[in-house]
């Protein structure tokens, strides 16, 4: 069934045209990439933005190719990474939580991936995807951009009892500490629900909520955002080390160019968002640090229990506690 599954997403890979040519310049060297989402949706976009300065600037060396979840479904993208089949992989570390227990350390970070570098968090990180993933770990983006709390009606004293919520596994804990009931559903269907009263809200991050439309039914986002919303950037390892040493500088510098960068592009999509959502009608109301604090604190412990050597590891360098 495996094998199944690998030669129906080449086949697929081969139709849209990215499998690469025998016939290419023996100097560059094509990289199939699959992103977790399309282009159109802004958690996406910087990626996009990111391959096309790639490609770019290592003209002659790298190009990527990249599609999205309708040649290679979401869920399947990061096995077709590990099994060699797509190169490289951008997309959220919980959707292979079960290859890599504690991948997701990277969505707890509060500080920014420059100085993960210097402290030694991205080789820890690195080595725990290279070891169970198959993946080098180049860097991650949205890494600040956190998840919040949209509700239609306003809550009480921090408690939303009976709320019916809109999540995902990352904060399913933490809806439930509020007296929320957690309810799944994809992206698509949640504008339907909330037309229709079958959910009283959503967990998303800050960015991206008008292109779902969800801002006409939405009447409060509770702050301060918890956990980001970081997507990682991966390669697979073999492919990578087949790379020439000037091809990998090439994609390692751009790496470190977007790192710096970054910040940058977060504090001027933040402020495009926020001032989306006020213009929207959607009134912000300010829970106070320690609401940020126990969604993290849970969701720590949820890792920990997953693995929790490497989390005793990684934990001080990415969040400055003991």
């Amino acid at each position: 069934m495996k094998q199944l599954r690998k030669t129906a997403v080449a086949i697929t890979l081969a139709a849209a045209g990215i499998l690469g040519s025998p016939l290419a310049g023996a100097e560059q060297v094509t990289l199939k990439a699959a992103s977790f989402i399309p282009e159109r949706i802004i958690i996406a976009k910087y990626f996009y933005d990111w391959v096309r300065e790639v490609n770019k600037q290592c003209a002659g060396k790298v190009n990527i190719t990249v599609v999205g979840p309708e040649a290679v479904p979401t869920l399947q993208q990061w096995s077709a990474l590990k099994d060699g089949v797509i190169d490289m992989h951008y997309g959220p570390a919980n959707y292979f939580r079960g290859a890599v227990p504690a991948g997701d350390v990277i969505s707890l970070a509060r500080n920014e991936t420059s100085e993960q570098r210097e402290n030694g968090a991205w080789a820890l990180i690195n080595e725990e995807y290279n070891k169970k993933l198959n993946a080098q770990y180049l860097t991650h983006l949205t890494g600040g951009v956190r998840f919040h709390l949209y509700t239609t009606k306003a809550g009480e004293g921090g408690r939303f009892e009976d709320f019916r919520l809109r999540s995902v596994p990352i904060y399913d804990a933490f809806f439930k500490s509020l007296g929320a009931n957690p309810v799944r559903m994809a992206p698509p269907a949640v504008y339907t629900a909330l037309e229709r009263n079958a959910v009283d809200g959503y967990g998303w991050p800050l960015w991206g909520i008008q292109g779902f439309g969800w801002d006409k039914y939405t009447k409060f986002r509770h702050d301060p955002g918890f956990i980001s919303a970081a997507v990682a950037i991966l390669a697979n390892l073999d492919k990578w080390k087949s790379l020439s040493a000037e091809q990998r500088g090439c994609l390692e510098d751009m790496t470190l160019w977007v790192e710096e960068q970054w910040p940058k592009w977060r504090a001027g999509e933040d402020a495009r968002q926020k001032a989306a959502q006020e213009a929207a009608g959607i009134q912000t109301v300010d829970l106070g640090e320690d609401f940020a604090k126990r969604a993290e604190d849970i969701y720590w412990a949820d890792l920990e229990k997953a693995d929790p050597e490497f989390v005793g590891k990684i934990k001080p360098l990415l969040t400055g506690s003991k």
